[in-house]
């Protein structure tokens, strides 16, 4: 970094299109003038979208993230009022806040809540290996602190309103800003010389989502394109595009291109999901791509992720859903608030994109189509992909295909060749697809010799409860990891529930590996589904859902025991092509029991299992 400590400079801040608050202007030049220079203030920064208002960082100490409020006491006010938690069947308080004018009184959302968003997106999404750290200890939250200035109020005046819980957030008004011996009390780590619980290797990290780097063509690796995907990565002003493409076809690669040659014009970029495991993976297919652009052009979300984001940073508070259903709630109602809003022009952070590329599209609804077209800008570009024979949530998709009230036009785009799944295993994915899936989407096409130099091996195994399975389970990653040399990093186990994860976990824990998985319990709901990505090196876990769109080396799936047919298929196929080498099937639903029998291969894994 050079020796510049303030991101962007103040010529720069100066040029903002909106410019800076009054109460921003004063906490930035406070802290410019007193903070030590060890410390780097940014104003306003990236972060992948949610752009906090202040942001100091400094590498041996911690970060500290800043909401600046210039509200006036008399016109908000806050209350506590009792919430009710289903999961845990129990209440609770909460504090909610107000706002009033001559337009009457209305609740908006919680200050605290909003810039411990920022931290939260920051040590469990950007940074994940930051909330596994805090998972396993607490104490290293330490390093992440978060503030409120009110710039409008006194520090008691602000205290009162936000409930005088200091400990949960570092609340102050003007007065603490009359003097530089009150940093201290504004900054309450500025003493420390190190945090214990601050890694090194962090920085650079949380500086990448602050200040996104220039990616250079050198900084790639070269993606190899072939002439199919070739046609489907150019921009394209004004279209709205659907690629049709078969697992293992390129999509992603596709989509990542795409996007790397729209962020090297200086088009803002919107890549999102249904599955929140999923943006990882994309992030890293764009990081290997060769072309010069700023990575601040290109943000990563998931379709929820997006809603909750942008009704929490424009005032509205997340609503409850006792009265809906979770599908009713989720799929419908959250929708029609953002597109409410935004239509009403309500867009504090200018969330504003030239193109919004939907990967996974087999998973969105008309409705979802119809809000995210509301945040396109006048270049108003689309690129939508999909795979009918993942549609493991059974979607209907019939508003793409007839196109009425959308600005799809023209013939699908498709890919119908598979460079990803071994031929071996992809004849076993269209045999099962063919029995189990006829008449569902396009048939993938295998290329010739296509991962036949991993030498790739399958095997099936009827098992008939889950102690034998587990025993079973543990059998096969041993033999793949001591006996194969396979590294655990390399390997995957799919299972259909996270109650069912959490209890091959321990089982394998039991036994001293080391297991990074998406499973969640109620008091870490969704923090592991953000820390899954690839670059870690244990050995991998997940529900079929939350896989869906990677693919790694070695899958192991563990069947659905139970459920609609339907639903089954669809998880099964999607599992079979997860994989780029082997492939090992413990079957407990009799459904599936004579297909592993018809198209099993003893020569390859059944000795194992014997043994």
């Amino acid at each position: 970094m050079t020796n510049q400590r303030i991101f962007p400079n103040w010529d720069q801040i100066r040029s903002f299109k909106t410019p800076l608050t009054a109460g921003e202007r004063t906490l930035i030049t406070y802290l410019e003038k007193y903070l030590p220079q060890t410390w780097n203030i940014f104003v306003q920064p990236f972060f992948n979208g949610d752009r906090p208002d202040v942001v100091i960082i400094n590498q041996k100490i911690g970060v500290m993230i800043f909401e600046v409020k210039d509200w006036k006491r008399n016109i908000y006010r806050s209350n506590l009022a009792v919430g009710f938690d289903k999961s845990q069947n129990s209440k609770f308080q909460i504090r909610q806040f107000f706002v009033h004018d001559n337009r009457g009184e209305w609740k908006i959302s919680s200050p605290i809540k909003q810039v411990d968003r920022y931290r939260s997106n920051l040590i469990n999404q950007y940074v994940p290996n930051i909330g596994e750290r805090i998972d396993i200890n607490s104490k290293n939250l330490a390093p992440f602190k978060i503030g409120l200035y009110f710039h409008g109020m006194s520090t008691i005046n602000a205290l009162e309103l936000t409930g005088n819980n200091p400990k949960q957030c570092t609340v102050f008004g003007r007065d603490q800003l009359d003097s530089s011996n009150n940093l201290a009390k504004i900054v309450p780590d500025v003493k420390l010389q190190y945090s214990i619980s601050m890694k090194t290797k962090w920085y650079n990290d949380i500086v990448f989502w602050l200040k996104p780097p220039f990616h250079s063509v050198e900084q790639g690796m070269k993606i190899v394109l072939n002439e199919e995907q070739k046609r489907h990565v150019l921009p394209s002003s004004g279209l709205h595009q659907r690629l049709r493409g078969v697992a293992g076809s390129g999509k992603t690669l596709v989509l990542a291109q795409r996007a790397a040659n729209l962020a090297s014009k200086g088009k803002r970029v919107l890549i999102i999901s249904y599955n929140m495991t999923l943006w990882h993976y994309i992030k890293d297919h764009v990081s290997r791509t060769q072309k010069n652009f700023n990575w601040s052009e290109i943000e990563f979300n998931h379709f929820h992720g997006f809603c909750r984001d942008y009704l929490l940073e424009n005032g509205y508070q997340w609503p409850h859903s006792e009265n809906d259903s979770d599908e009713n709630f989720f799929n419908i109602r959250i929708p029609a608030l953002v597109s409410k809003y935004i239509q009403q022009g309500i867009n504090t952070k200018n969330r504003k994109y030239d193109a919004i590329l939907i990967d996974e599209g087999q998973d969105f609804q008309k409705e979802w189509y119809k809000m995210l077209c509301l945040f396109l800008s006048e270049n108003d570009e689309l690129f939508f992909t999909i795979d009918e024979k993942q549609n493991i949530y059974e979607k209907d998709h019939n508003w793409i295909d007839s196109m009425i009230d959308t600005k799809f036009r023209g013939r699908w785009r498709l890919l119908k060749k598979c460079y990803r799944t071994p031929v071996k295993i992809l004849k076993l994915a269209n045999l099962f697809s063919q029995q189990y899936l006829p008449n569902v989407g396009e048939t993938p096409e295998p290329v010739p010799n296509q991962g036949e130099i991993f030498k790739p091996q399958y095997g099936w195994f009827n098992v008939n409860n889950s102690t034998v399975t587990k025993s079973a389970l543990y059998r096969m990653i041993y033999w793949l990891t001591k006996k194969e040399k396979i590294h655990p990093s390399d390997i995957v186990v799919l299972v259909p529930t996270h109650k069912e994860g959490w209890e091959y976990v321990r089982y394998l824990e039991g036994y001293n590996f080391n297991i990074n998985h998406v499973f969640e319990d109620d008091s870490t709901y969704n923090r592991h589904k953000k820390s899954f990505w690839m670059g870690d090196s244990r050995l991998k876990m997940s529900t079929i859902h939350s896989f869906k769109g990677w693919e790694l080396l070695n899958v192991i799936l563990i069947t659905p025991s139970k459920g609609k047919n339907r639903d089954t298929d669809f998880l099964m196929y999607t599992s079979i092509t997860r994989t780029r080498q082997n492939l090992v099937v413990f079957n407990t639903n009799p459904r599936y029991s004579q297909f592993g029998i018809q198209s099993q291969n003893y020569n390859d894994f059944l000795s194992v299992y014997k043994n």
